[in-house]
């Protein structure tokens, strides 16, 4: 949710008449824990809050993030089921179901057996109390009324192997399942219905189960997820993305074709991962993101702790297509890019700006290539060491590959040359020999990482 200054209008539509409902969240200014909320009706001339009937007429139901999955809620008087079942017309089946029940409760009041346990359970009572109890003051018979309702008193069972398994014995994320499923369904006149994290305890694939379930109903549905498999299965203008200082960014219209026509290879659960990140560093591709993450972690810089992601391009020639993504023209997330030299015009072209205003601000470069860098951050025969140690090659046969007799004798470039051919192998290497001093002198990437900091710590 917006923390300052945040309008939400709502148009409720009847005939060719509409009424506009505005919908504003600010921060308390005496307690910033709190918000306060404001709804008001902005073209009726006044500032009168709606009244609890027009409310009601927007058809308004929400599921908090804090609601449980426990057996009142599932299966009780006031749950979804019952909810369900009480709405239901049951035409002349209801009186052929009353007359079981009824039958049912009459066989129960002259069965032997249990007026022997009403007589044994009035005998015991009567000693302790003032007033003889008689066993025709007691009654076995089903909770529900059939005068009243022939579902009050039923439930729902998963049928397995021959057994009924109760609803409220079923997994965590089932019941989960279950509580939305019975919850959205229950809802027939709701015109609006939100839902916080129903992501809550269930599995990636069962999420976006969920999501299915949320995109077939003809009322509206808001969703607040941090979920990236959810938030796949709605379309980009459907989407709005909330930065964690309360920033609301939606794709502008203008700028959605272009968006939409990326989406089908770019609207993905690890892109998605990016949206609600406060900072998103793009990288070329698998082997530069492990060293990225290893030069954050020998300079003590925690990336989960300023809210940044790093994502891999699997090549610089896809950045253009996710910077129209997450940039300025899409959901607007500070980006950073690391890129090697020869590259680099394809990632400033796509920025846009002078290079002065882009380079070391937007975008960093390793020269030549993030390989080189690290080969000459820790000398050549340091890193051939590493790569030998962690079993990328032999010995023997990295010596051939580079020309030379002894592993002393290594140079960085060659070393380098080595490691382009064995990209994530040499990575994960060098990523598990990295300290703060050598990591220090990956220089693109500990620029990149303490501009990021300051950033984040500002």
């Amino acid at each position: 949710m917006p923390t300052t200054g945040a309008e939400v209008p709502t148009t409720r539509q009847v005939g060719n008449s509409s009424l506009v409902l505005r919908l504003e969240v600010n921060t308390d200014q005496d307690d910033p824990e709190n918000v306060l909320i404001r709804r008001y009706f902005p073209e009726s001339g006044h500032n009168r809050s709606p009244t609890r009937e027009q409310l009601a007429a927007f058809g308004w139901r929400y599921l908090p993030a804090t609601r449980g999955s426990h057996a009142s809620q599932l299966d009780g008087p006031s749950s979804a089921l019952q909810v369900l079942l009480q709405a239901l017309d049951l035409g002349p089946e209801k009186a052929e179901l009353t007359g079981f029940l009824d039958s049912f409760n009459n066989k129960l009041d002259v069965s032997e057996r249990i007026s022997k346990m009403r007589t044994d359970v009035a005998a015991h009572l009567s000693k302790a109390m003032p007033k003889v109890v008689k066993e025709k003051d007691l009654s076995i018979r089903t909770a529900t009324d059939p005068a009243e309702s022939v579902l009050g008193n039923v439930s729902m069972f998963f049928e397995r192997s021959g057994e009924h398994i109760p609803i409220t014995e079923q997994s965590d994320g089932l019941r989960q399942l279950m509580s939305m499923t019975l919850f959205d369904l229950a809802q027939g006149t709701a015109n609006v219905i939100a839902i916080d994290e129903p992501e809550l305890h269930l599995h990636p694939s069962s999420q976006r189960t969920v999501a299915e379930l949320f995109t077939g109903q003809q009322n509206q549905k808001i969703l607040a997820t941090h979920s990236p498999y959810i938030t796949q299965r709605f379309e980009p203008s459907q989407v709005i993305a909330i930065s964690p200082n309360g920033k609301c960014t939606q794709i502008s219209s203008r700028k959605l074709t272009a968006v939409e026509k990326l989406q089908a290879h770019w609207w993905s659960p690890r892109l998605l991962e990016a949206l609600t990140a406060r900072f998103v560093i793009i990288v070329e591709g698998v082997a530069d993101r492990i060293i990225v993450d290893a030069v954050a972690r020998a300079m003590g810089i925690g990336l989960d702790r300023l809210g940044a992601v790093v994502f891999e391009l699997d090549g610089a020639n896809k950045f253009p297509h996710v910077y129209k993504m997450l940039g300025p023209d899409g959901f607007d997330v500070s980006t950073f890019s690391l890129v090697d030299e020869n590259e680099q015009g394809v990632f400033v072209g796509a920025v846009g700006g002078r290079p002065k205003d882009v380079l070391n601000k937007r975008v960093w470069v390793s020269k030549k290539d993030l390989e080189d860098e690290y080969c000459r951050a820790l000398t050549g025969p340091v890193a051939a060491k590493a790569l030998v140690h962690h079993g990328v090659c032999r010995e023997d046969a990295l010596t051939s590959s580079c020309g030379v007799k002894s592993i002393s004798d290594i140079s960085a470039e060659n070393l380098a040359s080595f490691c382009r051919k064995n990209k994530v192998p040499a990575a994960t290497a060098i990523a598990a020999t990295l300290n703060s001093s050598s990591a220090a002198t990956i220089t693109s990437v500990a620029a990149l990482l303490g501009h990021l900091q300051i950033l984040g710590e500002a």
